[in-house]
């Protein structure tokens, strides 16, 4: 009896153990699981940050060219050069003297430099895009040179501002008189007028935030135009204009 007794003690103890044992292992497998576990979730939060940085990174030099045409598309508005736009940052060093300035002056190299910025030929807009610009269907079509389909004559702002702005300079001396363009409907009077209007608008409707300040030069105090700005690379824009013009014969 006593035997038996003894036995199923050995029995209780050696059951004991081999629970004990069990439950040693499976808390074994589930602390190595947990670390398995955050492991995992700290290479999947480290893995999501280098990603979220690499798009920081491509975002802020992708940016700069689809600004404007983000822009324009949520305002349901079209230019074929929207795509194309890219922003620089740029200084504003005005021209000391001023009339020392590469486009102040009445003389052939001046009326060069601006012949430069401002005789940039016409493009046309495909009759597909068209509808996206909100105008008559009555505007100036012509012949894509490339193609031969028809399509819609059309100019970009900038040389437009550009030209009036030249208009204007032109005006302000007397002996340029003769260079004004006019003809029978549009007197140069007129000419100069819709130009200041159309320049007014443009600014306006800019509304350029970019901060000046002022000097004090001991002979009074003087604006400082001098400053950073963020601008449009025009370069690329002028060229697009060359590189879609359509032939004086297509106008």
């Amino acid at each position: 009896m006593e035997k038996q007794i003894q036995d199923y003690d050995d029995a209780s103890s050696h059951g004991d153990e081999n629970t004990s044992f069990l439950n040693n292992s499976v808390k074994d497998t589930v602390r190595r699981n947990s670390i398995k576990y955050l492991l995992l979730a700290n290479l999947f939060f480290f893995v999501m940050s280098a990603l979220t940085l690499v798009c920081a990174i491509y975002m802020q030099h992708s940016k700069a060219s689809y600004t404007t045409a983000g822009l324009l598309d949520e305002f349901g508005l079209f230019s074929p050069v929207a795509g194309l736009v890219e922003y620089q940052r740029s200084q504003f060093k005005p021209a000391h003297p001023t009339n020392s300035s590469t486009y102040v002056g009445i003389d052939a190299a001046v009326d060069n430099a601006w012949d430069d910025i401002t005789a940039l030929p016409d493009h046309i807009i495909s009759a597909e895009n068209f509808p996206k610009l909100d105008r008559p269907a009555t505007s100036v079509k012509v012949s894509d040179p490339k193609t031969g389909e028809m399509g819609y004559r059309a100019g970009l702002r900038v040389f437009r501002q550009l030209q009036c702005l030249n208009l204007l300079r032109m005006a302000s001396h007397s002996n340029y008189a003769m260079k004004l363009p006019h003809n029978e409907a549009v007197t140069v009077r007129e000419n100069l007028d819709q130009c200041v209007e159309m320049l007014r608008m443009d600014l306006m409707c800019l509304s350029d935030v970019s901060v000046f300040t002022y000097n004090d030069n001991g002979q009074g105090i003087a604006a400082d135009y001098e400053s950073n700005r963020v601008c449009r690379n025009f370069d690329t824009i002028k060229q697009w204009t060359k590189d879609n013009a359509i032939s004086s014969a297509s106008r």
